[in-house]
């Protein structure tokens, strides 16, 4: 399951970057996604924005919440809570 560790600074500090910058003005934007299936929460509260150019890298043991993470970034799910923004558009709705 993908969880921000409350005690990483990186995490808090790309969540507070994340709800600073308009969803329009970020190429990708995740903003506080969560998505459970049943009784078991596959991510929790996921931040994260990427703008042009970047490389990135999702990273995770087994069962991490990876997979769950690029299909609510594709559309192919839609998250139970947060949003998902590309260009400035929300696709979670």
């Amino acid at each position: 399951m993908i969880k921000q560790n409350a005690g990483d600074e990186d995490v808090i500090a790309e969540e507070r970057r994340v709800k600073q910058t308009l969803p329009d003005a970020m190429p990708v934007r995740l903003a506080g996604i969560t998505k459970r299936y049943g009784g078991v929460t596959a991510v929790d509260n996921l931040a994260f924005g990427l703008e042009f150019g970047e490389c990135f890298a999702l990273l995770g043991v087994s069962g991490a919440g990876k997979t769950t993470c690029f299909k609510c970034l594709t559309g192919v799910v839609k998250p139970d809570k947060g949003s998902v923004t590309i260009n400035g558009f929300d696709i979670t709705r």
